[in-house]
């Protein structure tokens, strides 16, 4: 029955569900697991529940059958629903149609395409969030479910692979039921949080209908990525009693709102260009070089070496490279371990026989914890990307977001560099080094540092009774939780993995917002207005 080809209505599908209640209680308890056989006639023919699309007649504004049932050959199938309190769930699926002139819009339970046979189609998403996610055409998720996993990869760490693990052990009570896959819930995790986003813009969603399922999202993904740089996090211009102090705390002096940030690195990385200062995007995180420089793939991988690579391998037949690359190759195998050779002809030869990483992650947050922003650096954690990420961070456009202090392991140089360049965005922003490192990893001798970045200089910071008045070590406990995510995103692309990490401080962040309000630390976004009025 589940290819079978129907003439359906939105009466016909409202009378068959009519029917089928009666004979069977679609509220049964959830652990009634006999009322769920798949080997029952009703669920091969309904299903334990029935997907539907939400509308009843034609929404499309200037299609002639606007307003009346739609009809039309479709078909219904089986599939699967995935769901948080009830396991696995056999459902049945249904669309509909409308034949107007020029309309032949197709009604899904979460979208509706239009003209679907043509290249172009579109899916376009209703405003939403569904109750289920279409991840596959036969496979549905439940989104109280997609919560449970943006939860455990946010604060477990777990992968696609490991949450789907977990849920068939724990929640796949039938025996025979299709186990949910990893890919399951990567695609369903992602578009979720494309809704989620699109539901905050007030934008719906719109996806390409043809093509590979697991493609369809790529240019939504990268537009949201892109959006997210900078200033798009939505808690970019959070504020709280904990990242904002009024001094000085004598009513009759005249008062001053102090703010600052904590900036660090932390290696976490995607696969990169093998080319030095390349930042083009690989085809797959499996390559070496971009399509730009993929030339370079058949040249010996010994750094100075222009000569061709043979024999399937990555170096040329010059015997010292040869020989470079099988012990490289050879490295962490037990024979390799006992024989432990050092042979001096091959010291000092470098090669990028291997894939390459991005350096690291830069993230700004506010000394709650809270994190605002987030950049990869390709190169190093020099001085020079650090000012770029904090101009990125605080556009000229909105001068008071721009913090009183920003607070960085290696502001001396940072310092040292901006007064090189003449840049005076920063002129009035304190540079101090967090506390942590300023007792621990700078020099006494070192008089600049001393002078300008020791936090005891800026007495604002320090009062006697409350002591520091900023958790500037906010970006090592940060980094703890963040460089977790090594082991899960370090294989995927470059797109991916940014629309990943960003996801996870975004779910991070609200965890967090709603943790300072528990506390009574009065977590608020500032609006833009302000943000955009000068500083003093």
């Amino acid at each position: 029955m589940a290819g079978r080809r129907l003439t359906t209505t939105a009466d016909d599908i409202d009378k068959s569900l009519s029917k089928a209640a009666s004979s069977f209680d679609l509220g049964a308890k959830p652990d009634c697991v006999a009322s769920r056989r798949i080997g029952s006639p009703l669920l091969s023919g309904v299903g334990a529940e029935v997907i539907v699309p939400p509308v009843r007649s034609c929404i499309t504004p200037d299609c002639p059958q606007q307003g009346k049932p739609l009809g039309g050959h479709k078909h219904h199938y089986a599939a699967t629903l995935y769901t948080r309190s009830r396991g696995t769930l056999p459902v049945r699926v249904y669309s509909l149609y409308c034949k107007g002139a020029c309309c032949h819009t197709t009604y899904r339970h979460d979208y509706l395409v239009r003209s679907a046979r043509s290249p172009d189609a579109v899916r376009e998403y209703y405003p939403g969030v569904p109750h289920a996610l279409e991840a596959s055409e036969y496979s549905f998720v439940e989104s109280k479910l997609v919560q449970v996993f943006r939860s455990q990869m946010a604060l477990c760490h777990a992968s696609g692979e490991i949450v789907a693990k977990c849920y068939n052990l724990g929640l796949c009570d039938l025996p025979d039921a299709r186990q949910l896959s990893g890919d399951t819930v990567w695609h369903a995790f992602y578009l979720h949080a494309l809704l989620l986003d699109s539901t905050r813009r007030s934008d719906p969603l719109r996806v390409p209908h043809s093509g590979v399922h697991a493609e369809r999202l790529q240019r939504a993904l990268e537009a949201r990525n892109l959006r997210m740089a900078g200033v798009g996090q939505p808690e970019w211009a959070h504020a709280c009693d904990l990242c904002e102090k009024i001094y000085p705390t004598d009513p009759s002096d005249p008062e001053k709102r102090l703010s600052a940030c904590v900036m660090d690195g932390v290696t976490v990385g995607h696969p990169r260009c093998n080319e030095n200062l390349c930042t083009n995007r690989l085809r797959s995180p499996r390559d070496r070089f971009c399509p730009e420089h993929a030339a370079e793939e058949e040249i010996c991988a010994v750094h100075g070496c222009a000569l061709r690579a043979e024999d399937s391998k990555r170096t040329c037949c010059t015997p010292a490279h040869r020989q470079h690359e099988e012990d490289k190759r050879e490295k962490g195998k037990a024979f390799f371990r006992l024989k432990k050779r050092a042979d001096d002809k091959l010291q000092g030869i470098k090669a990028s026989l291997g894939r390459r990483w991005t350096h690291n992650e830069q993230l700004m947050f506010r000394p709650c914890g809270v994190i605002l922003s987030r950049c990869t650096f390709y190169e190093s954690e020099s001085v020079g990307n650090a000012l770029r990420f904090i101009l990125a961070t605080f556009p000229e456009h909105l001068p008071r977001a721009m913090p009183s202090y920003i607070f960085f392991d290696n502001n001396c140089l940072l310092l040292r560099h901006i007064l090189a360049s003449k840049e005076h965005r920063l002129d009035d922003v304190g540079l101090p080094v967090d506390v942590f490192h300023a007792i621990r990893k700078h020099k006494e001798s070192d008089a600049f540092c001393a002078m300008n970045c020791n936090p005891a200089c800026f007495t604002e910071l320090y009062s006697d009774g409350l002591g520091w008045l900023f958790n500037s070590s906010a970006a090592e406990q940060g980094n703890v939780w963040f460089g977790k995510f090594m082991a899960v995103a370090r294989e995927m692309s470059e797109i991916h993995y940014n629309f990943f990490l960003d996801e996870m401080i975004l779910i991070h962040n609200e965890q967090r917002v709603e943790v300072l309000r528990k506390r009574g630390c009065h977590p608020r976004t500032v609006p833009l207005d302000e943000l955009a009025m000068p500083r003093h």
